[in-house]
């Protein structure tokens, strides 16, 4: 783990003070940006606010050593094309420059440099947030305002993570706070946006000082007609410098996303993203020096919104018994973990329902358990009572709310709660239209509870945890199910939302894969041929025996109660009977389970049963079959099987 990253210093503080966790401190020296504007100042141990709260004519002060006497700080607008600012230092000692925020100086990001004889040495960067002046009010220790251009904006919904209020008709909200979580948010008002940095959006400011001291945070929005939008929902990145995961992820997701950002915005649609955890790898933090900090450098090329919920690896590893603690490095590098935002008619809630436990710290289980606190509980009733009824409610999290679905004897999915206290959390959500967002599995499933709670549990971007698209393993990118990696797109037009999984490096329509299962006979000698007999039989599932029944088998990745499926043999154009199961897919025993016999590795991601699987008996072994599958939304996909059809690591 790097000796000074975010978590390193978050775990020290957490044994000093728990008020001082709270520092957003970010050490810098001379960074790598900009380098032709640098100096040969010799100027060290630079400690520079990521958020520094204050306003026009107050004093701002930089740790460090090696400032001198008649050094000009300057600051210089991230966003080109504004005025750079500078202010000459009032004081410098031994260990600080100070300096006066300039007149003119706007809210915003930007680079701060100290100048001296014409030479420039770049300090870091920081956000200005210049603060209205608004009374005390007596029994409130936060305040604030929230506006538009300079302009109030009423009713916005303010909250720490425990209480929640509003903003009057001055844009002017007060909470009593008791501080706990170390920052105040607001729930982004439809219609409007807040600026983010790299992927993270500025609707929370950390808070610094004890429950006994008024802190002032401001916020600032700016009007976006988002009432048709589009958000990219992905879970389960597990970046951890291993396994070449960087690399795909750079080629593959980051990639896609880049291009799909430019789609939207050449059709003027706002996108936005939700991630739903398990961003890095907490046995990574310290074993390949990867972390919360390496993760958001790696996602920053990304230039929209990515709003985020904590998943049980994101958790400090060294923490035993202390969930708050643990999830102290997420709060302080990717932000709040329970909160809620606005978009378009649209209102969305991401929650941490992971409990970490970890017994021993850096040496024990990694476990948690799968829950809500009474704390969340009690913050989301209030959230959701700001919210009409009539509004569609997106609720995000790490773990899925309900089992992994099995099937009864009609074919249709069965299951039960995942979720300790599941019921209570549904209670909360009665008499709203809900859908719950969630990952972890690194398959794909859809639950109807009923008609206005359903859930989608979401297939991985890492699929089966960067493994099989790893140097002499499949060359494809497949999860347990069998489901590519990928994520999901949803697109709101008003109150109406629709949606599709999306296999990272197909086309959109890309939504089935079929096999020939007289094509699926796998062979020891010819897959793993030092592996055991016993060892192959395992985790071939079944494939190493012969079926010649001219059976096909459908895999449709991201199938849910409403959906259809129609296939049709054209060596008579007759339909043909489609009969739901609950299976193993073959392209992902050969990816993966076959590839690790193959080296002698652990067999650590066996695949997953699926119920999404389909079976259809063709009129003979050569016939090809026209396969249609219809989503809830009645969009037809459509492919011709051409069979005999082999089973190979780069089949579609």
């Amino acid at each position: 783990m790097k000796n000074n990253s975010f978590t390193s210093i978050i775990h020290r503080l957490f044994a000093v003070s728990a008020a001082l966790i709270l520092l957003m401190a970010q050490s810098t020296g001379c960074s790598k940006e900009d380098s032709e504007e640098h100096g040969i100042l010799d100027i060290s141990d630079v400690v520079l606010l990521d958020q520094i709260y204050t306003s026009i004519g107050s004093e701002v002060s930089i740790s460090g050593r090696g400032f001198e006497s008649g050094d000009v700080v300057v600051l210089r607008p991230v966003l080109t094309g504004s005025a750079e600012y500078t202010a000459p230092a009032v004081l410098v000692t031994s260990t600080e420059i100070v300096f006066v925020v300039p007149d003119g100086l706007t809210s915003g990001e930007y680079k701060v440099y100290v100048s001296r004889n014409g030479q420039n040495l770049l300090l870091g960067r920081t956000t200005f947030n210049l603060l209205s002046d608004i009374p005390d009010k007596a029994g409130m220790n936060i305040k604030g305002t929230v506006t538009c251009n300079g302009e109030p904006v009423a009713g916005v919904v303010v909250s720490d993570g425990s209480e929640v209020t509003r903003t009057d008709a001055e844009g002017i909200y007060y909470l009593a706070s008791d501080k706990k979580n170390g920052y105040v948010f607001i729930s982004v008002p439809s219609g409007y946006e807040v600026d983010h940095s790299g992927t993270t959006p500025r609707f929370f400011g950390y808070l610094n000082q004890s429950a006994s001291t008024v802190e002032q945070r401001d916020f600032a929005l700016a009007k976006c007609d988002n009432s048709h939008h589009r958000i990219v929902v992905f879970t389960d990145v597990h970046l951890a410098r291993r396994v070449s995961d960087r690399s795909q992820f750079q080629s593959g997701f980051l990639r896609e996303m880049t291009d799909y950002l430019k789609s939207c915005r050449a059709d003027n649609i706002p996108v936005y993203g939700i991630a739903l955890g398990d961003l890095a790898w907490d046995q990574y933090w310290y074993e390949n020096d990867y972390d919360l900090n390496d993760y958001q450098n790696d996602l920053k090329s990304l230039d929209f919104p990515v709003f985020s919920a904590p998943g049980n690896h994101d958790n400090d590893p060294t923490v035993a018994n202390d969930d708050f603690a643990a999830a102290g490095p997420f709060r302080q590098i990717i932000g709040p973990t329970d909160f809620s935002f606005n978009i378009g008619n649209v209102h969305y809630i991401l929650l941490d329902n992971v409990v970490y436990e970890n017994p021993n710290g850096i040496d024990g289980t990694h476990s948690y358990s799968v829950r809500l606190t009474d704390e969340k509980l009690g913050w989301l009733r209030k959230d959701l009572a700001t919210v009409d009824k009539q509004t569609p409610v997106f609720v995000g999290m790490h773990v899925p709310l309900h089992k992994t679905p099995t099937l009864d004897d009609t074919g249709r999915t069965t299951t039960s709660y995942n979720m300790e206290d599941a019921e209570r959390f549904v209670e909360c959500l009665e008499g709203y239209d809900v859908n719950i967002l969630t990952g972890h599995t690194h398959y794909n499933f859809n639950i109807t509870k009923s008609e206005r709670l359903r859930e989608h549990n979401i297939a991985a971007v890492c699929a089966t945890w960067w493994w099989t698209g790893h140097t002499d393993y499949a060359g494809n990118h497949i999860c347990r199910d069998g489901s590519p990696g990928g994520y999901k797109i949803f697109e709101a037009t008003g109150s109406d939302v629709r949606w599709y999984y999306k296999s990272i490096g197909k086309d959109a329509g890309y939504q089935f894969r079929t096999y020939d299962l007289n094509e699926c006979l796998l062979e020891k000698s010819d897959f793993c041929p030092s592996a055991s007999d016993s060892d192959f039989a395992k985790y071939a599932f079944g494939y190493d025996r012969a079926n010649d029944n001219n059976e096909v088998l459908i895999n449709v990745f991201d199938w849910a109660d409403d959906w259809k499926i129609e296939v049709t043999d054209l060596s008579d154009d007759s339909s043909l009977a489609v009969q739901r199961v609950r299976t193993h897919d073959p392209l992902h025993v050969i990816s993966y389970n076959m590839r690790k016999l193959d080296k002698k590795s652990a067999m650590t991601f066996p695949t997953s049963y699926s119920a999404h699987m389909f079976k259809v008996k063709a009129r003979t072994a050569s016939s090809s079959l026209r396969i249609v599958v219809i989503d809830g939304f009645e969009n037809h996909y459509e492919q011709i099987m051409e069979r005999p059809k082999a089973l190979s690591f780069a089949m579609e």
